[in-house]
């Protein structure tokens, strides 16, 4: 009878631990939300409630999964897309991060802005485009040691170059967006060859420290020089004061007019500072895009130059964030280097301005989070990395080593 009891103690025991709530905590970069967010829908059964600063997950960067299984246990997942390098930073260094709060139900506010409620938790994994070393967050950095992440390479996604509504020109070069972001502001011939651009400015807007991005933007026409790392680049970049933006395509609020902007303030973003004015920008592609689509006002582009007869904006955004956002609302996309982006052009190697997407966790992660990881990766890897503007990753003929580096044929 004791063996008996043992027994069926021992099978409760069993059966209560396979049927354990686990919870599962990501962060990472923007660029990586609609690809995580569509394969976690994916790879989750069950009936899922999804809860987060927008009710659609494709838009939104803070949210939580509830209802689904995996493997026959039930999870609960928690997104957090602070940024790429802010989420290599957080895993690397065991650093919280700041979640959605346990219980959240419908449309809530986002976690990381001020008094705003959340959960402080250390990511199980990350999501990234960029590779660990790129960025700084590697063994000793400011006095904290950062553990080497297990890397898997799950998609590649481009860049695009965009300029707002009525810019004359249709290319960057790499010598001319050095030129821009380094300075802040270049005549508009520099882009277009056109004298009759001379007295037209340009003026460069972009992404916080925290961007996956933000590394390529700057990394791929090597701004400040081939010896100088995107982490280490100081630019010029400058924070608009929009007024009368609306809805427009898409349902974004888009448009507007600036009167008024000045470099981006010095911030700290995931614990390090910006050091200097203008070298920092917004948090998120999505926040960036209708940025894109504004009119600037005779006082912005005169205040430097009382001749100057127009002025515009130029930045960057991943196809997805371009494409839903920015050019239906009159953003201009423009070729890199001559070449236009597509999606062939970046997979033969012709179109350089393109990252790697990235999951990335600590070699200590097992159980049911590491096999959930490695299913994630490998959802994203095969069906979703197209989701959000993305490329499956096996159909690029071409490789890199480091954000910026040398394009090289896999084939040859």
């Amino acid at each position: 009878m004791k063996t008996l009891l043992l027994t069926i103690a021992a099978a409760a025991v069993l059966a209560g631990t396979a049927s354990a709530q686990t919870d599962i905590f990501i962060s990472g970069s923007n660029g990586d939300r609609v690809a995580t967010n569509t394969a976690l829908s994916h790879i989750l059964t069950g009936t899922l409630t999804f809860s987060g600063n927008n009710a659609d997950p494709t838009k939104a960067n803070f949210g939580v999964f509830t209802g689904g299984s995996f493997n026959g246990s039930p999870v609960t997942v928690y997104v957090s897309f602070i940024g790429a390098t802010g989420g290599i930073k957080a895993v690397a260094g065991s650093q919280t991060v700041k979640f959605v709060p346990a219980g959240s139900t419908g449309v809530v506010p986002d976690p990381t802005a001020s008094g705003n409620p959340n959960q402080q938790v250390v990511p199980d994994f990350t999501m990234s485009t960029n590779f660990q070393a790129t960025s700084p967050y590697v063994g000793l950095y400011q006095g904290q040691t950062y553990e080497t992440l297990n890397d898997q390479l799950i998609g590649v996604t481009g860049l695009k170059f965009l300029g707002s509504p009525g810019f004359p020109g249709d290319n960057v070069t790499s010598q001319s967006l050095e030129a821009l972001y380094l300075s802040g502001a270049q005549p508009v011939a520099i882009f277009t060859g056109n004298a009759a651009d001379q007295n037209k400015t340009v003026y460069a807007i972009g992404r916080n420290t925290d961007a996956g991005q933000r590394y390529i933007a700057l990394a791929e026409p090597k701004v400040g020089g081939s010896n100088v790392t995107a982490v280490s680049a100081v630019v010029k970049q400058w924070k608009p004061n929009i007024s009368g933006a609306a809805a427009g395509v898409g349902g974004f609020t888009v448009g507007g007019t600036v009167s008024a902007h000045a470099l981006w303030p010095v911030e700290t973003v995931s614990g390090v500072s910006s050091q200097f004015a203008g070298n920092s920008g917004f948090s998120t592609g999505a926040s960036l895009a209708p940025a894109l689509t504004v009119t600037l006002n005779a006082s912005v582009y005169q205040a430097e130059n009382p001749s100057a007869t127009a002025g515009y904006y130029l930045g960057y955004l991943t196809p997805g964030d371009a494409d839903s956002i920015a050019i239906p609302n009159g953003a201009v996309e423009l070729k890199y280097n001559g070449v236009p982006y597509s999606q062939e052009n970046v997979r033969q190697g012709k179109y350089t301005a393109w990252v790697y997407s990235h999951l990335l966790y600590r070699s200590s992660l097992a159980g049911t989070k590491r096999q959930f990881a490695d299913a994630l990766a490998n959802q994203i890897k095969t069906v979703d990395a197209v989701a959000g503007g993305g490329i499956l990753i096996d159909t690029v003929k071409v490789q890199r080593f480091s954000e910026g580096g040398n394009v090289t044929p896999i084939y040859f």
